[in-house]
């Protein structure tokens, strides 16, 4: 994908309702050198020394550049004024309640804002009667008290779902409430919902704010390094992949065949091999499975349990979807494809190819998939999920609007959501972390059909 410098511009309700003129409630906790400025506090998309000098040598004044996440001097909203809706979508994700704690606490204690609302079940929860005013699930008004504790708690405290993204109706809903800021928590799903509403509300000309928040353990959103939840998850992966590994070691010719999240990247399948460090094939949706011939997977795995002697397998939900020829044809209320199982379908030809061969062997599946989503955070993830939910908020009472808290290069930084929806990333399958699970394995760095 190609960028400009302009593409990463946050909009700002500023230019069309006038400047943040405010001073910050933060200001008698912050210093004024720890205030950051819109044109100065960035960093490099690409920090490399061959992009800078091409950038040098093509002219370019300053090389595209990402705004820093923080705390602005001025803010736009008055916040005995301000009303604040917040959402989370999607399925379920480590932290999503310590985000919520932190981004209530951070607006109720810290900004003074005392109308906030929490919208249940996702999108869903805009669902109203525009005759009679009332809506389908009542809003919860929060504050630092409704919200304590929730960390301690998987899930998520709001309630969450897929789909019912209608912007028209979304706008209508948060007119009705007077809303000012609306937080939305979610996938690339939900993000690409956010940025149609932003336009919705653009096109009518509202001041109302738009604030994503990135939330995925496939982290597969783009402009995001790392998301939250993330290390939790691969905490829970590691524990599947190492009982894979016990029923393997225990049994004659035993494998272990584990499945994980992750539809279109393989990131969190490779950081739980990596964690574990003796996983015998790991395969991802980025690199092609074939099956069959000399070098293909079933071969490979048949050589690797004679010699071994066992084998233990960390297979990504979107791995393989190339075997299935229906494969891609139904999507969910989000708009995401449905995946065909590769785990069970991985675990009916094994069985079979070992007994064609006459090969002895045991097979144990495990599926830990739900069980990876609906957990509590680790210290690590905690830490994160605050400086997250934080950074939303004071990005929005700067009156930024239209963007998404990213992290980048080990620091937070704020994304255009217009960025953010032209895809999906994937796993970098030529990255040091994939180059040592092919070491660290030995597999084949593509399986091959034919002799």
């Amino acid at each position: 994908m190609e960028f400009s410098p302009a593409d990463f511009i946050v909009d700002s309700l500023t230019t069309r309702y006038g400047a943040a003129t405010r001073v910050s409630p933060l200001a008698g906790s912050f210093s004024a050198h720890q205030f950051l400025d819109d044109n100065l506090d960035r960093i490099l998309v690409d920090i490399s020394l061959r992009n800078w000098t091409a950038a040098s040598l093509s002219g370019m004044a300053t090389p595209s550049s990402l705004e820093l996440a923080g705390p602005r001097e001025k803010v736009f909203w008055d916040p005995a004024n301000t009303r604040v809706a917040i959402v989370t979508c999607g399925g379920l994700a480590p932290g999503l309640n310590n985000v919520v704690q932190n981004m209530v606490t951070m607006l109720h204690d810290r900004y003074q804002v005392r109308n906030i609302f929490g919208v249940p079940y996702g999108y869903y929860g805009f669902a109203h009667d525009a005759e009679s005013k009332r809506f389908k699930f009542p809003w919860r008004r929060l504050d630092t008290r409704s919200v304590q504790n929730i960390d301690f708690e998987a899930g998520s405290f709001l309630g969450s779902a897929r789909g019912h993204s209608n912007p028209s109706a979304i706008v209508d809903a948060l007119v009705l409430r007077d809303v000012n800021i609306l937080f939305t928590i979610g996938g690339d799903g939900t993000l690409a919902g956010a940025n149609a509403i932003a336009q919705e509300i653009s096109k009518r000309n509202l001041p109302i704010a738009v604030i994503g928040i990135p939330k995925t353990i496939d982290n597969d959103i783009l402009w995001v390094s790392k998301s939250f939840g993330f290390e939790t998850a691969v905490g829970k992966a590691v524990e599947a992949l190492r009982c894979a590994q016990a029923e393997a070691r225990g049994a004659v010719n035993g494998i272990g065949l584990v499945k994980i999240m992750g539809r279109q990247s393989g990131a969190l399948t490779a950081n739980a091999a990596a964690a574990v460090n003796d996983i015998d094939f790991v395969l991802i949706p980025e690199i092609e499975l074939r099956l069959e011939g000399e070098h293909g997977f079933l071969a490979v795995l048949a050589r690797r349990v004679l010699e071994k002697g066992n084998a233990t397998i960390a297979v990504a939900e979107g791995a393989g979807q190339n075997l299935f020829p229906d494969a891609g044809k139904e999507t969910d209320a989000s708009g995401n494809v449905k995946l065909k199982d590769i785990g069970r379908h991985l675990k009916e030809v094994i069985l079979a190819e070992f007994k064609r061969l006459n090969i002895e062997t045991t097979l144990k599946y495990i599926d830990p998939s739900y069980m990876l989503r609906a957990q509590t955070t680790s210290a690590e993830d905690s830490v994160f999920c605050a400086t997250l939910g934080q950074n939303a908020v004071h990005a929005a009472m700067a009156g930024k609007n239209g963007m998404m808290v990213g992290y980048s290069h080990e620091q937070f930084t704020n994304i255009p959501l217009k960025l953010v929806t032209r895809g999906r990333k994937e796993f970098d399958i030529n990255s040091p972390l994939w180059l040592s699970v092919l070491g660290t394995t030995g597999q084949p760095a593509q399986f091959k059909s034919g002799v």
